[in-house]
């Protein structure tokens, strides 16, 4: 008869030991807010938006074949708005731009907030 998995009952019986912890007491409800109206503790909270300027539907051998100059037609017009996403999120809507060398986009809406 083989004792391993006793064995291994014991080695972890030794190695264990109670350790006691302290109760935990329900803390009184805060009345402040954790941030509160003071929005200066996550000012410098660094975020990253997405533009996005449209989507395309193609099959697997289209994409496999594009070549460098290649353009790919977007399902939005000209003149449609840009979403801005923050984590998977429309936070904004804007227009394309030029800004100097670079794309920019100009903000035509921002969301209603809901401050309770």
């Amino acid at each position: 008869m083989n004792n391993k998995p006793d064995q291994a009952a014991d080695k972890a019986a030794d190695v264990t030991q109670l350790i006691d912890l302290p109760e935990l007491h329900a803390q009184p409800k805060a009345s402040v807010p954790l941030v509160g109206s003071n929005l200066s503790v996550i000012r410098n909270v660094k975020v990253r938006l997405t533009a996005r300027l449209g989507e395309a539907e193609l099959t697997v051998g289209e994409l496999m074949s594009m070549k460098e100059g290649a353009v790919l037609p977007l399902a939005q017009l000209l003149d449609d708005p840009v979403d801005i996403l923050l984590d998977g999120q429309i936070v904004a809507r804007g227009q394309l731009v030029a800004a100097g060398d670079c794309f920019g986009v100009q903000i035509t809406e921002l969301p209603k907030l809901d401050c309770q």
